[in-house]
């Protein structure tokens, strides 16, 4: 049972949420997420809850993750590269090798007309152009900073998402979800049948229970409460 404290309450005038973000060993490749999910939350989850796993570990450990050495940049990967302006600490699409990956599965036609638009639409003062026109594939690809230095994270597909989390659904007896959440905001990847809306997860994990980088809080749980109520 978590200690008294570690959850903490949401709310807005659609509901009230209390979250507890697991904190795990660091988990590698070779781990099966499934028994890392059930083992970790097996002591306090109920049926009515949903747990939420980072979209970055749920593509590590399912083998999805591409590594460095096996993208190799081309002229056009590394002539966009150059035009893309990092926002944060995130460099994003400014590394070739994401570049070269966006161009391979988007297709060079879309990714290039993204950028040609984009451009001629920035001195009107518009952003993110080339990520709406290019994608979610761009828009979400992760990777190459650290923890994940020599691997690129691609976004999963819906479809494959949906499934990953109704499998993992029947393993624990509860709603299951895949989410990319970060400080700047976050997005639901795919939600189990059981699970809570994606509209009420973004509202829960609105402010990144989750934390970053190296926090080794992947996982949380999170419950649907009472208004005003508690629940720990």
């Amino acid at each position: 049972m978590p200690e008294d404290g570690n959850w903490s309450t949401v709310w807005d005038d659609t509901g009230t949420w209390s979250r507890y973000p697991v904190r795990t060993r660091w988990l590698n490749p070779g781990d099966d997420l499934a028994a890392v999910l059930d083992g970790c939350t097996a002591a306090f989850r109920r049926g009515t809850d949903t747990v939420a796993v980072s979209e970055k570990v749920a593509v590590l450990l399912t083998h999805r993750a591409v590594p460095r050495s096996a993208v190799s940049p081309g002229r056009l990967a590394h002539t966009l590269a150059r035009n893309v302006h990092p926002v944060g600490d995130s460099r994003g699409l400014s590394i070739p090798e994401k570049m070269q990956l966006v161009l391979e599965r988007q297709g060079r036609p879309r990714v290039v007309l993204a950028a040609v638009a984009a451009g001629l639409l920035r001195p009107l003062g518009r952003r993110g152009d080339f990520y709406r026109l290019a994608g979610t594939f761009a828009r979400d690809l992760d990777g190459l900073r650290p923890p994940y230095l020599d691997l690129l994270l691609p976004p999963l597909e819906p479809e494959e998402a949906r499934r990953l989390a109704q499998t993992w659904q029947a393993r624990l007896g509860c709603g299951v979800a895949i989410v990319d959440v970060n400080d700047r905001g976050g997005s639901v990847r795919a939600v189990s049948s059981a699970a809570l809306s994606a509209q009420e997860l973004l509202t829960a994990l609105g402010d990144n229970p989750m934390g970053q980088g190296m926090s080794s809080t992947p996982i949380v749980v999170v419950r649907r409460s009472p208004s005003g109520e508690h629940t720990a």
